[in-house]
């Protein structure tokens, strides 16, 4: 009758127990050997014995290491490295499984035949190789700084042996990434070992470990003397970890951590599942988290490296989306990583439509003297943020007085939110801007040279003739601003020119509030300036035809300029405002209408920035009488003849006789006399006319 596999064992391992692996030559053993080397399908003796063995100590519930099987056969240990090839053959064959797999050592690894092989034994059928196997795992990055911490703790291991412990296992993984990255880095081995040991209380808690350092200089030296050498080496910065970028202390200088670019070269491509994660973020949530990390008590200004570990941080944050182009965009513009935290802030503020207070982000973000610093560039505006025209200071009001904002620009929000730029773009006030759809037809009368100068520039502000005219000046070398002043007596239709270009170009048009550009504080007009011609520039920008920016009354702020060596500051502000119009004139690239009834006040330096500058004189006796008629269409040609003639009027004060007769013909019902249009006309000028006017 043929044995069966269990048979095969038993009668080796009779033979085998206690043989001292000598005089195994003998038939009944050959035969046992050879019998369970082709029931198994094993490559030869060796592998018979060795698995004799492990069997019957795992039938035993035991698992063994070298020593454990040296005792088995009644050996020394060193008889029993022979069949360590033997051993890694059947463990390859997933015959036999090792119970530590975290263990480097060789002859501390412990080794049992798994369940599967034990219960196909005892079935009497060959176990399929492999199928034995329990999960498969190679010894790791993570084995090896646990197996270091376990030397660390072991009191009865030396800092020597320690050292010659961790040389040894590197040089045997040597190949290892993190061995290989590592010993590039740091050269020196005293180093590394505190790095896999730092690595290890990472990773024990699961991404948040703080090593203690003294705790740690302690496990590894017994000597107190270069405990106190590795401590103050760490605190100057010139330890090699240190150096290296990879540990750091914490604020207090009581804990070693690993810095990102030391869990970088810990984790590998594993990086990604510890810790805080980054990934996969838009725009808006990018801010939002770092916003998180600066309120959050990772983030301790009060730390001397503070300012380090938020450029680490910020860093990572951007790596981690690499998707988003904004980013990449500011980080070519902002190499400084505590101010892109900054404008990160603010753009985290205009995105939740809130506000974001200069002294209160400047103060979560850096420590006091840098906080001063950077308040102090802000007010003198001369902050990188503010010369980028990415962010501005700006002052608010509330109930406890004023304080000043930090908020983005246009060119900011265009930066970073792109195509949603769009829904943060500052809106004109509609008191300003006045939409070209919203303004009436209206008809008016000139003499035959204004009816030419104001026909050629209506034709100049039509897209195509505009287009045309500002290339042709540029491509002389010219400015490619249009500016035209319109100056003359009041009521002669300087304003309503501009409307009526306007409407028939299509044109908005941004009416400039003059009172409102004079401040009673000083340095505020000339930012008030300032910021029109700013606001009207990304204006024009974003509007598909140039609006005009209309100066109405512009002698007002287009004064001559005053002598001030007497010191006065109001001469001096309004100078400086002249300055400023002046430039702004130079580079202007839009249209600029400006209109005057007191030509005479305007300083002569402003002649020459307009390209065309058209008078306006009281309407001829035709042009008037053309305004009566078209006004009051009840008016027969005789009597508006004769107002014409007897009446100086401008065409706004035939408006205003035009209003009252209307409001006469709605009280009265009816279309109001001669008569009683006469006593309006007498009634409109303060100085009465000597002439009388009768009718038949």
């Amino acid at each position: 009758m043929e044995k069966t596999i269990i048979q095969f064992i038993k009668a080796a391992a009779a033979k085998l127990r206690d043989s001292k692996l000598k005089r195994l030559g003998g038939k009944e053993v050959a035969l046992a050997l050879d019998g369970l080397t082709q029931a198994l399908g094993l490559d030869g003796r060796g592998e018979a014995i060795l698995f004799t063995a492990l069997f019957d100590r795992s039938c035993a519930g035991r698992c063994s290491d070298l020593e454990d099987i040296a005792n088995y056969f009644g050996c020394p240990q060193l008889e029993v490295m022979e069949y360590v090839p033997a051993l890694k053959s059947l463990l390859k064959k997933g015959l036999v499984v090792q119970t530590d797999s975290g263990e480097c050592r060789l002859v501390r690894q412990n080794f049992m035949v798994g369940n599967h092989a034990i219960g196909c034994i005892l079935e009497n059928r060959r176990p399929a190789f492999c199928s034995a196997r329990i999960l498969e795992k190679e010894f790791d990055r993570y084995d090896l700084c646990r197996l270091v911490d376990s030397q660390i703790q072991d009191n009865e291991v030396t800092a020597e042996a320690l050292f010659q412990f961790i040389e040894s296992t590197e040089q045997d993984y040597r190949e290892m990434p993190l061995v290989k990255e590592l010993t590039a880095a740091v050269p020196e081995l005293p180093a590394r070992a505190l790095f896999y040991e730092v690595c290890h209380d990472f990773l024990y808690h699961d991404g948040e470990g703080r090593s203690d350092l003294a705790r740690t200089l302690q496990d590894m030296y017994e000597a107190y003397a270069i405990r106190l050498r590795e401590r103050k080496a760490l605190l100057e910065g010139s330890h090699p970890l240190v150096r290296a970028g990879l540990v750091e202390l914490s604020g207090d200088n009581a804990k070693i951590v690993l810095t990102v670019a030391g869990q970088r070269l810990f984790l590998g491509e594993d990086f990604g599942a510890f810790g805080k994660q980054y990934r996969g973020l838009n725009r808006y949530s990018f801010v939002r988290e770092v916003k998180k990390y600066i309120e959050s008590q990772e983030h301790d200004v009060d730390d001397p490296k503070v300012m380090e570990r938020l450029a680490e941080r910020i860093r990572l944050m951007e790596d981690s989306n690499r998707g988003l182009a904004c980013l990449e965009k500011v980080g070519e513009i902002i190499p400084e990583e505590d101010y892109r935290a900054l404008f990160y802030i603010v753009c985290n503020a205009c995105a939740d439509s809130d506000i974001a207070s200069a002294s209160d982000g400047l103060n979560r973000l850096y420590p006091v003297k840098e906080r001063n610093r950077n308040l102090m560039l802000f007010k003198e505006e001369t902050h990188k943020l503010q010369r980028l025209d990415l962010v501005e200071i700006a002052t608010m009001s509330s109930l406890f007085g004023e304080y000043t904002v930090l908020q983005l620009t246009e060119k900011g929000k265009e930066l970073y939110f792109e195509e949603d730029a769009s829904l943060f773009l500052e809106k004109v006030n509609k008191k300003e801007l006045i939409r070209s759809a919203d303004i009436k037809e209206k008809h008016l009368f000139f003499s035959a040279k204004e009816q030419q100068q104001l026909a050629l520039v209506g034709s100049a502000l039509q897209e195509q003739n505009y287009q045309s005219l500002v290339g042709r000046l540029k491509a002389k070398g010219l400015a490619g601003g249009i500016a035209v002043l319109l100056y003359g007596a009041p009521g002669t239709g300087k304003t309503e020119s501009v409307m009526q270009w306007a409407r028939k170009s299509g044109r908005d048009v941004v009416h400039v509030d003059i009172s409102a550009m004079k401040s009673m504080w000083y340095g505020e007009s000339e930012k008030n300036i300032k910021e029109v011609f700013t606001r009207y520039g990304r204006l024009c920008k974003h509007s598909s035809l140039k609006p005009i920016l209309l100066f109405n009354e512009a002698d007002a702020i287009f004064s001559t300029r005053r002598n001030v060596g007497n010191g006065g500051s109001i001469d001096q502000t309004e100078n400086t405002i002249q300055n400023i119009i002046l430039e702004e004139l130079e580079k202007l690239d839009g249209i600029l209408i400006a209109t005057t009834n007191l030509a005479d006040n305007l300083d002569r330096a402003f002649e020459r920035r307009f390209l065309f500058k058209i008078r306006f004189d009281r309407p001829s006796v035709e042009a008037k009488r053309s305004i009566w008629l078209d006004k009051l269409p009840g008016l027969d040609e005789k009597t508006a003849a004769c107002f014409a003639e007897t009446y100086d009027f401008s065409g706004g004060e035939i408006d205003n006789i035009v209003r009252k007769a209307t409001m006469m013909e709605v009280i009265d019902g009816r279309f109001p006399s001669v008569e009683s249009l006469t006593k309006l006309c007498q009634e409109e000028k303060i100085t009465k006319p000597h002439a009388r006017i009768g009718f038949r």
